[in-house]
């Protein structure tokens, strides 16, 4: 039902999704202008690689699955050591735009987002995206940059992983083992991080509290329903992958704004679901948890006595 309840209230406000879809293309299109001087500097390097970072792209209908991606990974792993070598200031300046500049803004929207859901979740509220932002500029900023620390964290320990299984060197392993075990380790570790920060933001909005106390909170919610949700969360990415895996890098264009909505969505229905609150999933029908409608039942029993 967490599935089927979060695509009645993406269909309800697509117009919310899609505002917050265009935000995400317009961030992009900032920090790819930003990430130009890095692009510049390590064209050379970039030309280089080319060639094998397109034939890992190119998914499983070009050469052996298992090639690729050891490929890609040894490719990846070489890359950043030569840049790091070619100018240490340049790769630095890269990295802070890929992984603190782009994921405060990208951050920023999704708290917006929510924030226009919950208006509407509770009341039918209509909000403008922009209004939503402004009007949660410090909450989400505050919200942004604790996500970062927490993002890179989780990315160390994930990158670790990675290429921890790409150091063995077995020709069958790479074969047949490695896109299975790499597909299995980054879903789970991508479930288990959506499970621990799923209740964050709607608890930030809903609560308003300080944004330790509110993750707090929002493991707590998810925790009574723990198995449930790594399960709807656990098909979401395995998914994602899947179709990365088969078709390519490329793919997550795509696939990565509309994750980011379907999740955001998911975070809500969710976590409204779990605290046992009444929200509208569109405009004609209201979820009420069971024990909400057993304490309707009695309060209009005693009503009638």
């Amino acid at each position: 039902m967490v599935f089927v309840n979060s695509l009645r209230l993406l269909f309800s406000n697509w117009g919310k999704a899609l505002k917050f879809f265009l935000y995400y293309v317009v961030i992009w299109g900032i920090c790819v202008a930003l990430f130009l001087p890095a692009i510049f500097e390590f064209k050379s390097i970039l030309s280089a690689s080319l060639n094998d970072l397109a034939d890992c792209f190119a998914g499983v209908f070009k050469g052996s699955l298992g090639q690729n991606l050891h490929s890609l990974i040894g490719t990846v792993a070489d890359f950043v050591v030569d840049i790091f070598n070619a100018n240490t200031g340049i790769a630095i300046y890269g990295l802070i735009i890929v992984f603190v500049v782009l994921p405060f803004l990208i951050n920023i929207g999704k708290y917006t987002l929510d924030f226009m859901l919950y208006s509407y979740m509770t009341s039918k509220n209509q909000i403008g995206f922009f209004s939503a932002l402004v009007k949660n500029l410090k909450n989400s900023s505050l919200f942004a940059l604790c996500k970062i620390v927490y993002n890179i964290v989780f990315l160390a320990i994930t990158a670790f992983a990675v290429f921890g299984l790409a150091q063995v060197k077995d020709t069958s392993f790479i074969s047949y083992g490695l896109p299975i075990l790499e597909l299995f380790v980054v879903t789970f570790l991508f479930a288990i991080n959506q499970i621990l920060v799923l209740g964050w933001t709607p608890a930030l909005i809903v609560f308003d509290c300080g944004v330790v106390k509110a993750f707090s909170k929002g493991v707590k919610a998810v925790r009574r329903h723990f198995w449930k949700y790594f399960g709807v969360t656990f098909g979401y990415f395995l998914i994602f992958w899947v179709l990365i895996t088969v078709f390519g890098v490329y793919t997550m264009t795509v696939l990565v704004p509309l994750m980011t909505i379907l999740l955001a969505v998911m975070d809500m229905t969710v976590f409204f679901t779990s605290q046992g609150m009444r929200f509208y999933v569109n405009d004609t029908q209201i979820l009420t948890p069971k024990k909400l409608e057993e304490v309707d039942n009695i309060n209009k029993t005693a009503f009638i006595l």
